[in-house]
Parts: C-alpha cells; structure tokens; sequence
C-alpha cells in the first residue's frame, strides 16, 4: 500500500524554548545496554550516563529497571529533568498482569514467534505487505501467547519502552523491582512503538481488521492493548502520566516530572541527528543509518511504503513519513569476532580502505550472529555465511596475525556496508523518495575510512551528525509541544 502526502513539513519539532527551567531526561534501551541523558531548552547537554548489558541480560526486565537506576544515579540533572521520553527497542514486547507483575515475555526485537497457526490468524486478517505479517512483529507474539493460554482480565501487553516508562511513573511495590504500582491506565504507548502491534497511524486508531477480525477469531479482547497510544512527545489529558512521590524517591527524579510518549530506539537516534540545536530538521531523501548491534535505516519520503516479505514500514512524523527497516546484521558481528575498541581504531587506517573493494573471488558475507534476518529480506530462516576465521597459530607472527584480522574485519564491514546498500535500495525500488545524504549514528559512525566506504557504495555523500545518541534524541523529545494524545486527537491523517 503506498499513500503519497501532499505535503511535507521541514521543521517537524521545535523545542520548547518559551518557558525557562524546562529540562528533558531522554532515556535510551538500546540493543547492548540503557543510556540517560538531560538537555536544556535550548537543546545544550546538561548530564549522560550509560551502562551495557550482555544479549542475555538484555532480555531481563529486572536488568533494564536496575540498569536504569544505575545510569539516572550517575546522570546530572536527572533529578531536575521536568519531562521524560523513553525510547526502547521496536518489536520488544512483554506483558503485564492485574496486580502489576510481568507476566509474559518479554519476546525481544528479533524473536520470531514458532507457532504458525497464530501466524496463520495475522495473515487471514492483516492487509497485505502489513507490517504485522511478520513473525517477528508484535502482534504475532501477542496472538501467539493468548493460544498458549488466554490473556487474564487487567492483564496488558506493553513494550519495552511503554513499561519503563510506566516504571518511571509508578515506581514499584516495596521496593520489589518486579512489581509495579499498577492503575489501567499506566500502560500508555505511543506511535512509533505501536506500528507493529497493528496501531493505525493515518486514522490514529486501532483498525477494525484487529479489533472486529482477528481479536473476535482468536478470543481477544481490547483490554489487552496500551491503554493509549500518544503523540510522540506528547501526553493525554484524561490520564497523564507524571512521576509519583514513591516512583520520585525509588528513582531519584522529581516529583511529578511528565511522562510523555515515547518512540523507538532506532528513531530517537534519527532525532538526535536531525537535530540543529534548535529543532528536529528533516528534509525529503535524507536519511539516517544506525549503526550499532543491529543496522536501522530511516528515511524521509513524501510517500508511504510498507512491505512485510522485505521488512519495510513506514512510522508517521506528523505530515512526513519516516521509512526504513531494522537489520539483524550488525556491529555485534565484531565483537563475536573479538575484535574491541582498541583493536578496531588500530585496524582501521586508511591503506585497508582504500579501495575498499571485495577482494577477487570473496564470497559475499551476511553478517549475522544467528539465523533469521528482518530487514531487507524478512526471512526468520536465513543463516550467517561469515567468513573462516582460525585462532592464532602458535608459532605465527604479530605481522602475519595483524594481517589476517586486517583481512576479517574488512570483509565483515564490507558485509554490514552491502545490507545498508541493499536496504536503501529497496526502500527506492518500493517507491520511496530518492536518497539524497546519509547521516549515520551509533558505534560505527566513529569510523570514517568506513564512511568513505558506505558513501561509494551508495552514491550519496555520507555525512557526520553533531548529535547520534538516541538517548540524546529521546530528551529533545521530551521537550517538544505534542499537546494531545492520539486517542483523542482531532487532526487529520497526511
């Protein structure tokens, strides 16, 4: 399905700058570990914090609450901040029971559900080339729990940004980090994060194929949704979210700080590069790459595209849309190879980039750690082909095994190079305006031989953004005037 807009507004944001003492806490869940950030009106950096976890912990609510207490105690201004935005990894999806507790889950990003008779029920009912007809969206998980054993009454989905946020707001039972103080209406999500639950971002409702089709042909109820679905950045009159006095003293925040909508991590960091220290600039064929763990592509068109076999969507900014897809292929592919900070900066000269072509008869490499790939081929089957690589030999020199790591790591950013390359190319081949620059965040932004690399590749310069943090992203978020939710708004879809 394509939907041209007939307009596109340059200047999506702007920061609130009118009222003085105003500080946004950006929090950031990323895909290796949560980092915090404070900014000022006038977008100036007050405070950061960061701390990693492994892809083990990563699947543990406990470990994003204790994580986050950890990065707000070190974060100056944390305490002061007035508005708060989450962002969290798309897709990651977890339950929520009466009495607070996690009670499913959480399936992460890139967790494909195995039950293809609940597939079968999304398919039979969702549009074609919806993002949802993938098994690694969030309403495939919902419908696949709900199979397995049916969703209680008060017990809610939520994902992984919506329950931190609504962490922030409550706090948790005596101390318990894994019982929230639970009200209806504290699970509250937001546009960008509801795409692949099935939200409805041109109506700004849940459709009628879920809640009149599938949701009666499985046995589901409403209940089991985010209680709202907010405006990025923005809040809802009939249940604000605000920072308790017991949430205020568990978290060392301010009392009655604001909550408002969050979005995804792979979009906060768009944010954060769009950013001109004034507000969030975007124009038609820019785009931004994150590189970390995983690989996002986002891209400014004036059409909306969507396309589930190559897991393409398209997430709404107010009257632009912002196309792209995740890759599972990513920088994490380094460090299963060993390779660290150090050794990485020490490879990374220019004589190794130089012309950095694939090498003779090299098979192509697909970067991925596991099999199952989302983006730009959404196959939950596809296994890595990731290049031989033997242990140090005994009697082998310094020289002999500098060069042989040399040799790896080119081919692996060579691999991470060609699924960006393929991903933009088919969000061009699907009908999105043409790419015209590339701005890239996350860790592999810090290597510019590479860049060098990725601009040839693409035919497009490839440039360096002041701001790439997403958490950076999220609390010029915080800041923004996004007065009603998208519940109760009155505005018209693009």
């Amino acid at each position: 399905m394509r939907l041209v807009c007939s307009h596109v507004v340059v200047s999506l944001f702007v920061v609130v700058q009118t009222t003085e003492g105003l500080l946004g806490l950006g929090v950031d869940l990323g895909t290796s570990g949560v980092r915090t950030a404070v900014v000022d009106g006038g977008g100036a950096v007050i405070g950061e914090a960061k701390a990693s976890w492994s892809d083990e912990e990563g699947r543990s609510p406990e470990t994003w609450v204790s994580k986050l207490r950890e990065t707000l105690l070190e974060c100056p201004g944390a305490s002061e901040a007035t508005h708060i935005a989450v962002s969290g990894t798309s897709a990651s999806l977890l339950a929520v029971d009466a009495d607070g507790r996690v009670s499913r889950g959480p399936m992460m990003y890139c967790d494909a559900i195995d039950d293809e008779s609940a597939f079968q029920q999304v398919l039979a009912f969702a549009p074609e080339g919806h993002t949802t007809r993938s098994k690694t969206s969030a309403l495939a998980k919902l419908v696949q729990w709900h199979l397995a054993a049916p969703f209680a009454h008060g017990e809610r989905c939520a994902h992984q940004a919506d329950y931190v946020a609504a962490a922030l707001a409550a706090g948790f039972e005596s101390e318990d980090p894994t019982k929230l103080v639970f009200s209806p209406g504290l699970i509250q999500s937001d546009w960008h994060n509801a795409l692949k639950l099935g939200f409805d971002v041109e109506a700004l409702a849940w459709p009628a194929w879920m809640t009149k089709g599938l949701f009666p042909a499985v046995g589901l109820d409403g209940g089991c949704l985010p209680s709202d679905v907010l405006k990025p950045g923005g809040t809802t009159s009939s249940r604000p979210r605000t920072v308790s006095k017991k949430a205020a003293a568990q978290w060392g925040l301010r009392e009655g700080a604001a909550i408002v909508g969050g979005t995804t991590d792979s979009i906060a960091a768009f944010l954060a590069c769009s950013f001109d220290g004034k507000s969030l600039i975007v124009d038609p064929g820019r785009a931004v790459t994150s590189l970390g763990s995983t690989t996002a592509l986002k891209l400014v068109s004036k059409v909306k595209v969507d396309d589930s076999t190559r897991g393409v969507y398209s997430h709404r900014l107010d009257d632009a849309w912002l196309v792209g897809g995740a890759s599972n292929a990513g920088c994490r592919v380094l460090r299963y190879f060993g390779f660290d900070d150090d050794e990485l900066e020490r490879l990374s000269d220019d004589d190794l980039f130089f012309g950095f072509g694939r090498q003779g008869d090299e098979p192509v490499v697909n970067p991925l750690c596991d099999r199952g790939e989302r983006f730009p081929v959404n196959d939950p089957d596809l296994e890595p082909r990731l290049p031989p690589f033997e242990k140090r030999r005994t009697d082998e020199s310094d020289d002999a095994y500098a060069a042989r790591r040399r040799t790896l790591l080119r081919r692996l950013l060579r691999g991470i190079a060609d699924v960006e390359q393929r991903g933009y190319a088919a969000l061009a081949d699907l009908g999105a305006t043409p790419l015209v620059a590339v701005t890239t965040a996350g860790g592999g932004a810090k290597n510019k031989p590479w860049r060098r690399l990725r601009s040839d590749l693409l035919a497009v310069p490839v440039v360096d953004a002041d701001y790439t943090d997403a958490a950076f992203g999220a609390a010029v978020l915080a800041l923004t005037e996004h007065p009603r939710s998208a519940s109760s708004s009155e505005e018209k879809a693009p």
